[in-house]
């Protein structure tokens, strides 16, 4: 059984950060322990030790929304340009 703690107080759900562990940006999906659970959205989702996770900087969160985009795209069958 997992157990909740407390949220850290620089990591919120739903803020975009960068794991340095697996070298990207997700976002904030849920606090379980001492793991913070991670997206993407392809839908790739991960646990991470909060350690490991700081915020994303205006280029990563960018970069997430291209992710974002593209993959719409590819859901919709539409090849990027």
């Amino acid at each position: 059984m997992t157990r909740r703690t407390g949220t850290p107080p620089n990591l919120a759900i739903g803020m975009v950060v960068y794991d340095r562990h697996y070298d990207m940006p997700g976002t904030i999906t849920d606090f379980v322990g001492p793991f913070v659970c991670l997206t993407r959205p392809t839908g790739l989702t991960w646990r991470s030790p909060q350690a490991s996770v700081r915020p994303a900087t205006a280029y990563e969160r960018r970069q997430l929304r291209a992710i974002a985009r593209l993959h719409a795209q590819r859901q919709r069958g539409i090849a990027p340009a």
